[in-house]
């Protein structure tokens, strides 16, 4: 209990120096290229995350690295089981990238700014909303933006992977020739445990690219598409679960 309120209060003290730098980011770079703020904002709050799993003493352990191709662009489609997935995903993923979240998250004090000035999207409820996040996916994506989305929509109860949301085949079809990238997550629930604020440290992350693929070449009807996405992340994620048994 003792790290964990070290830990909180280091966080609570890194938080607050990112959103001061990114605040001094957005009156001096901002009013001169937005992409370079962007690009910057991006990079502060990569760090951050990093940070925050660093002093958490979390290391990972990432197979199949080759099918994540660095220069191309990628909806990356993680499975969603903590909320230490967000930090996680600043470890794994590379260069330029937004996320994809509930726009409740863009009303947090100093979090939500800098996700605001890293580009980040924020899905709105509603047909309007859900319409205009999608309009926004795609302008990243084709300004050489990967997108980060967590397909399930919500953390997994159960520690099991849910069916993803059919906001995916949504965006998958506004973007046909975006490559979608399955990343497996597991380990990320043992840091902090559900309905707990204790933080277990010096955690293992097992991470598994698996390959790209495009939904338009899965034949079949939305559930049939949506069934293959499951099934391909839930066969991995229990390889990757009895692997870590057996260690």
């Amino acid at each position: 209990m003792i790290f964990t309120i070290f830990y909180i209060l280091i966080n609570i003290i890194f938080t607050i120096l990112n959103f001061i730098a990114v605040f001094v980011l957005y009156i001096f770079v901002r009013p001169f290229s937005k992409k370079k703020s962007i690009i910057i904002s991006h990079s502060i709050s990569k760090f951050w995350g990093r940070s925050l799993m660093k002093m958490a003493f979390i290391k990972f352990d990432l197979e199949n690295k080759e099918n994540y191709d660095l220069k191309k662009v990628y909806l990356l489609t993680p499975n969603h089981q903590s909320a230490f997935d967000i930090f996680c995903s600043f470890c794994i993923f590379k260069g330029l990238y937004a996320f994809v979240s509930k726009d409740t998250y863009g009303k947090v004090p100093m979090v939500g700014l800098g996700m605001k000035l890293a580009n980040y999207i924020f899905v709105k409820r509603g047909t309007v909303g859900a319409v205009k996040s999608i309009e926004d996916i795609k302008e990243r994506l084709n300004n050489k933006t990967s997108i980060v989305l967590y397909p399930e929509g919500t953390r997994s109860k159960t520690g099991e992977i849910n069916m993803p949301k059919r906001g995916i085949l949504k965006v998958a079809d506004k973007c046909p020739d975006i490559p979608i990238l399955p990343v497996v997550i597991y380990g990320t629930k043992d840091i902090m445990k559900a309905r707990s604020f204790k933080i277990n440290p010096f955690r293992k992350i097992k991470v598994r690219f698996l390959k790209p693929f495009y939904f338009k070449d899965i034949e079949g009807d939305e559930n049939t598409k949506l069934k293959y996405w499951h099934d391909i992340m839930t066969k991995n994620y229990n390889e990757l679960k009895n692997k870590d048994n057996n260690e």
